[in-house]
């Protein structure tokens, strides 16, 4: 990887501490109300933003003409059903809008409750492994993981959809490098 500019290590190094940092707290070994908070709380947040995203996008966008007024002449009583049945769909954008919100926010709550799953699964194991600091372990590679996916993130912005690949192994081979020896 290219020796980033100051500007970007400060971050980097940051975002990996603080990964480093939440990675250490025992999600499993939380009070079963924050457990709860922290699957519900992100979840509800997803769906309101999803939600009022899809609210804006639906709005009509500035310079788009007008919808024309509706006839001032009567209509046919089947021609008027129809007319009806129609606005009954158009009055009910909120029912797509709730759905695909609903759903996001289903799929941030389970994310988080697997999260906390994951995490008493990847302790234990370490734990039977004799690690002697497993959460030390698995905070450590959280902040890794997290700063070489951020950089390689950034590395991708910086050189264009052209660029080789950002780790070691993808400089256009899809296998690993084997070190010669």
């Amino acid at each position: 990887m290219p020796a980033a500019p100051r500007d970007t290590i400060f971050p980097l190094v940051i975002g990996g501490a603080a990964s480093t940092a939440l990675g250490m707290i025992p999600l499993h070994r939380l009070p079963h109300p924050v457990q709860i908070g922290y699957v519900v709380l992100p979840a509800a947040f997803a769906a309101a933003v999803t939600y009022a995203a899809q609210r804006t996008r639906d709005r009509r966008q500035p310079g788009e003409a007008p919808a024309p007024p509706p006839a001032a002449a009567p209509v046919p009583a089947a021609e008027d059903a129809r007319a009806s049945d129609v606005e009954s769909c158009d009055a009910r954008p909120w029912v797509g809008r709730l759905g695909l919100s609903l759903g996001v926010g289903a799929v941030v709550a389970g994310a988080g409750a697997g999260g906390i799953w994951i995490d008493h699964r990847v302790e234990n194991v370490l734990r039977s492994l004799a690690v002697p600091a497993p959460r030390l372990v698995m905070g450590i590679a959280g902040g890794i993981i997290t700063t070489v996916l951020a950089a390689g993130a950034d590395s991708e912005d910086s050189d264009g959809p052209d660029d080789s690949g950002w780790l070691p192994w993808a400089s256009g081979s899809t296998r690993p490098r084997t070190p010669r020896g």
